[in-house]
C-alpha cells in the first residue's frame, strides 16, 4: 500500500479524494453558473487545504474537472437520455454533477464502468439524499447498457 492510501477509508480507492474535489468543483461551477475552469483556478489551494491528499493528485482533479466542462452538453444529453422521466434541472445539483463526472469517467474510459459506478455511488451515499445512490446506481448503469459498455 503507497503511502497516499494510508488515511482512506475501508474500500476508498486512491482516485477517491480526486474524484471528490472534482465533484466539490463541478458542483460549485454548477450552482454559481460559472465555467470549470475558472473554479479550478481559483479553487486549487482551498481544495488542497481541505483535501491535501489532492496536493500530489492536482492533474487529476483537473483532467475530469476540463473533461465534464469541455463536454458538458454532450454529458448533460447523455444523463437526460437515461433519464426521460426526471428532467436534469429537476435534480439535485449534486446528483447532476455526480452523474456528468461519472458519464465522463465511463464514456472516456478513464476508469472500469464498475469501478466508476460504485464510486459514484459512494459520493452519492456522503452528499446526496436518502435515494441518490440507487439514482446513481441506476442511471449510469443504464448509460452502459445504451453504449453498449460491459459493466462487471
Amino acid at each position: 500500500m503507497d503511502s497516499e492510501n494510508n488515511n482512506l477509508s475501508p474500500g476508498e480507492g486512491k482516485d477517491a479524494a480526486a474524484r471528490r474535489v472534482a465533484l466539490w468543483l463541478l458542483w460549485a461551477a454548477d450552482v454559481t453558473s460559472r465555467a470549470g475552469n475558472e473554479v479550478l483556478l481559483e479553487s486549487r489551494n482551498t481544495a488542497i487545504d481541505v483535501e491535501p491528499r489532492v496536493a500530489t493528485r492536482w492533474r487529476e482533479v483537473e483532467a475530469r474537472v476540463q473533461g465534464v466542462s469541455d463536454r458538458l452538453e454532450m454529458l448533460n444529453e447523455q444523463v437526460q437520455a437515461v433519464s426521460p422521466r426526471w428532467k436534469l434541472e429537476r435534480m439535485a445539483s449534486i446528483d447532476r454533477n455526480i452523474l456528468r463526472l461519472g458519464a465522463w469517467e465511463i464514456l472516456t474510459n478513464h476508469r472500469a464502468p464498475l469501478v466508476v459506478i460504485n464510486a459514484c455511488v459512494e459520493l452519492g451515499k456522503l452528499y446526496g439524499e436518502k435515494d441518490t445512490p440507487g439514482f446513481i446506481n441506476g442511471l449510469l448503469d443504464q448509460l452502459c447498457k445504451n453504449h453498449q459498455i460491459k459493466v462487471s
